[in-house]
Parts: C-alpha cells; sequence; structure tokens
C-alpha cells in the first residue's frame, strides 16, 4: 500500500506562484518517471503499518539530486 501520489495538489493549504519553464531539469525528470509504466515501479507492500512513499515520487527526488551533485541522503533530504 502506497500513499497517495498526486503531485498536482498539495497537502498543505498555502498559496505560491511557481512556475517552472517546460525545459526545467525537474520537470524533464518528471515527465520521464511519468513515462515509465506503474507496474515496473510497484511491487507488492506490506499492507500493514503505516504506508510507503510511492517510488515514482522517490525515483524522481533520486535522479534531481543525482543532477544536483547531491549523493548524501542527509543533504538530499535537505534539498528537497
Amino acid at each position: 500500500m502506497y500513499k497517495n501520489y498526486n503531485t498536482s495538489e498539495l497537502e498543505l493549504d498555502i498559496t505560491y506562484s511557481l512556475k517552472l519553464p517546460s525545459d526545467h531539469i525537474a520537470v524533464l525528470i518528471s515527465h520521464f518517471v511519468d513515462s515509465i509504466l506503474l507496474n515496473i515501479l510497484s511491487e507488492e507492500t506490506s499492507h500493514t503499518g503505516r504506508p510507503a512513499f510511492h517510488p515514482a515520487i522517490l525515483l524522481k527526488m533520486t535522479l534531481f539530486a543525482y543532477h544536483e551533485a547531491v549523493f548524501s541522503d542527509r543533504k538530499i533530504t535537505k534539498l528537497n
């Protein structure tokens, strides 16, 4: 069981006006990962305990961090 995977909504009720250009690396990574079939990324997970983060979100975060030459888990957390 995964947490709800929806990148078009925010969980916080805040107002922001950030629009990334279509050629920004974050947008390109997002389109690339979204083009991967979900059954390749999703495996059977445990149905007990806290839901895991969706593998697509984790892959997007990792690819963006590696592009920015950030390899430490703590620094990746700070970057995101």
